[in-house]
């Protein structure tokens, strides 16, 4: 297998190169800003792989064994259909050439802009698509490209309204942040609103687990629970039905805790008038959004909740979770301030972090 880098001053012209000097068989593995110390060769970087077919009619050589040449075959079969998906899967820029039928020059750029956002390559495809159709109908590029990503964000703004839903539990992974996100919420949409509220923690996994929301119900002197069943949780509910919001912390359940999740998240799936947040870092990578989204589906969260944006440079990776799964963004951490550190997800704050270069005229109201 050959794999070679070929820079040029768009991603198209070093697709011109890749072709010209590996062929059309050449497979596309990244594309991306070249490094700095390559910059001198041209802003963009493209990476290809050549993997040469087997020769089907190949007489062997007498000191090569036969089943060592299957196994060469399948090995590369099986190589070359690993390259194809991560070709798939990383991008499908414009190696089979111009995707877009109006082949605005201005697409590459923001190809490669978009990518290094962190956002997935099929949703950059589809922005880019209806940027195209955007920038013919008369928009300017830029903006085409901020109102596609906008039409796509799907936010969950329920708590702050009339309508809020009577209880609110957020479930996720340890380390979320979920107690203290939690201790926010009772602020902001508690005390703040003037709404009598009541804390529940269902955290009867660590040890001392229910001690941090004990204490956070003390200072903001609301009522305060530690539950370690399911049936004591629904007794609860049912006494606190005079309370206008009531706060449900969960364990932070990982990979092998889940069987023992089961119960609990049936409950809160099931029960009307809960609403379920899965609470997820920013920094995590999309694989691991992904698995752990698909792990506490049993929940049945309406939303996603991100924390820790302090920590990171980039929230492509949240933005396409969000829409790969269809689920609405509700409220966005950066830190550990009570409550200053908690806003509620909105449409112009979403469009900063995920793409914070675009110019302010170019921006979309929320």
């Amino acid at each position: 297998m050959r794999i070679k880098s070929f820079y040029a001053n768009t991603v198209e012209g070093a697709v011109a190169l890749a072709r010209r000097e590996m062929g059309d068989d050449a497979m596309l593995v990244e594309s991306r800003r070249a490094p700095a110390e390559a910059r001198h060769l041209g802003e963009y970087e493209v990476v290809c792989a050549l993997v040469p077919e087997a020769e089907p009619g190949r007489v062997q050589a007498p000191e090569e064994p036969a089943h060592y040449d299957e196994r060469l075959s399948r090995e590369l079969a099986e190589l070359r259909r690993q390259l194809d998906v991560m070709g798939k899967t990383i991008t499908r820029s414009a190696w089979n050439g111009p995707r877009w039928p109006s082949a605005n020059p201005e697409i590459p750029e923001w190809h490669a802009r978009l990518m290094a956002a962190d956002i997935d390559g099929d949703l950059v495809n589809q922005i880019l698509d209806g940027a195209s159709r955007r920038a013919d109908a008369g928009s300017g590029f830029a903006e085409a490209v901020a109102a596609e990503i906008a039409q796509r964000i799907l936010l969950d703004n329920a708590l702050a309204s009339s309508n809020a839903p009577p209880a609110v539990a957020l479930v996720g992974p340890p380390g979320a942040g979920k107690t203290s996100m939690l201790a926010k919420l009772a602020v902001t949409y508690g005390l703040a609103m003037r709404r009598p509220i009541a804390l529940i923690s269902m955290d009867d996994f660590r040890v001392a687990g229910a001690d941090q929301m004990c204490a956070y119900a003390a200072i903001l002197g609301v009522a305060f629970q530690a539950l370690d069943s399911v049936g004591a949780l629904a007794q609860a509910l049912e006494e606190h039905q005079g309370k206008r919001l009531v706060l449900i912390d969960t364990p932070g359940y990982g990979p092998r805790d889940m069987d023992g999740a089961a119960e609990l998240a049936h409950f809160l799936s099931a029960r009307p008038g809960i609403s379920t947040h899965l609470v997820l870092t920013a920094t995590m990578k999309s694989a691991d959004l992904t698995r752990v989204a698909e792990r506490f589906e049993i929940f049945g969260p309406s939303s996603l909740a991100f924390t820790r944006l302090d920590e990171t440079a980039s929230f492509g990776t949240a933005f396409s979770m969000s829409v790969r799964h269809a689920k609405p963004i509700s409220f966005l951490g950066c830190g550990q301030g009570i409550p200053d550190d908690l806003a509620p997800a909105t449409r112009e704050q979403m469009l900063d972090l995920i793409w914070p270069p675009l110019p302010q005229t170019q921006r979309i109201a929320a």
